[in-house]
């Protein structure tokens, strides 16, 4: 029993972990995958992001790694 609950966490942990959303940004413009707001959009940022760790709202994004937050002013 105490495998099986040992088993679970670690699975949790892992699939929780795994799925966060990531960005490729050029110039602006953005791709997200694992994104629950949006799949690409437009930024004032132009910052270059090559599968960077995000965390999306409605509005903006955050750069997990730095803390930088970026407007989405144009969304899909």
């Amino acid at each position: 029993m105490k495998k099986i609950i040992l088993f679970l966490i670690i699975n949790l942990t892992i699939i929780t972990t795994s799925y966060a959303a990531t960005a490729n940004c050029i110039n602006g413009e953005c791709e997200f995958r694992f994104s629950h707001h949006y799949k690409s959009g437009k930024t004032y940022c132009k910052a270059t992001l090559v599968n960077e760790e995000v965390q999306t709202e409605y509005l903006y994004f955050t750069i997990t790694k730095n803390g930088t937050r970026c407007e989405v002013y144009d969304a899909n």
